[in-house]
């Protein structure tokens, strides 16, 4: 037990990050955080950790979702077959969840836009299609029962508050149980790693792309606020000193944006030229992955008019 009535998980998982830690929320409603990623060796671990602890996955009775990341939400499914747990998250998480194609279509075209208005090189848009890819093999189409909103109270969990916390994806909520301050933080408050703000369709299905940076830097300020005794993380060890660590993140992004304006010193570059500088291997791993990193610097040069943005055939240039 990590903390009263509170299991964690650790569950493996295929991806760079390691393994995920989902939580048992012994309440008066069986509860589970997260649910890992759709893996035999995902679903053994986590059905042998909840006999560890006295339980058996046919014991659940409802799963809360902190987002809708594949390593968080895959074997939703699956459990839902085994248990009848209904299904707690954020709206937003709606569509990735249930694999809803009229808006996995609306995403390629969203992200065809970006990546071209990024100057991203016409051979590398097939990376968009990989998406889909890791969504089918890493989960299973579901179902959310009842959405969650900011503030609200958890049904069956009367003690705990949930938190609106966006950035790292547009579906992200923290839980929060004041008696004793602990966050259930998803991937919000990460300690080993600094949590990646995911470019991310809106909403709205407009191409008007949300400021996941700005997002994500406003979440963490309003935490930084809260009293929170630890934190208990979607990836790694628990944290127990928030706002030094929030403190620590929020002058890196400045930290930053300050190379990203060095970079453009000696003349105007797009999103993916400064991108290959700044993360001149990664990129040809990872590149919706630091492109996003790329571009939330940028919205913050921007909101602050410390860049300009130029549009020329369709490709957006920064200067100073």
């Amino acid at each position: 037990m990590i903390a009263e009535g509170i299991y964690q998980l650790p569950i493996p998982t295929p991806f760079a990050v390691g393994e995920v830690n989902l939580y048992l929320v012994a309440g008066e409603t069986l509860t589970l955080v997260d649910v890992g990623p759709l893996t035999e060796e995902a679903w053994s671990a986590l059905a042998g950790g909840m006999e560890q602890i006295g339980y058996r996955l046919e014991d659940v009775e409802q799963v809360v979702l902190t987002h809708h990341h594949v390593d968080h939400c895959g074997l939703l499914e699956r459990v839902r077959e085994v248990s009848g747990a209904v299904t707690l998250a954020h709206p937003l998480a709606r569509p990735y969840v249930e694999h809803d194609r009229a808006f996995m279509d609306f995403h390629d075209q969203f992200f065809l836009q970006i990546y071209r208005e990024s100057g991203v090189p016409e051979e590398k848009l097939s990376l968009i299609q990989r998406f889909h890819q890791m969504i089918t093999t890493f989960s299973t189409p579901s179902k959310i029962d009842l959405a969650l909103k900011h503030e609200q109270r958890v049904p069956g969990l009367a003690e705990w508050q949930v938190l609106y916390t966006p950035g790292h994806s547009q579906s992200h909520l923290s839980l929060y149980r004041e008696r004793d301050r602990v966050f259930i933080g998803g991937d919000h408050i990460i300690k080993h790693i600094s949590s990646n703000a995911f470019t991310e369709p809106p909403r709205d299905k407009t191409l008007t792309r949300p400021l996941t940076l700005v997002q994500y830097r406003t979440a963490l300020e309003m935490c930084a606020d809260m009293d929170i005794e630890m934190v208990l993380p979607g990836h790694g060890e628990v944290v127990t000193n928030h706002r030094e660590l929030i403190l620590g993140r929020l002058n890196r992004n400045w930290e930053r944006t300050g190379v990203l304006r060095q970079h453009l010193r000696d003349g105007e570059k797009t999103a993916y030229q400064l991108t290959e500088l700044l993360f001149p291997t990664l990129i040809h791993k990872e590149m919706p992955l630091t492109l996003s990193e790329t571009l939330g610097h940028l919205d913050l040069l921007a909101v602050l008019h410390q860049v300009e943005i130029h549009k020329r055939n369709g490709v957006n240039y920064y200067s100073l």
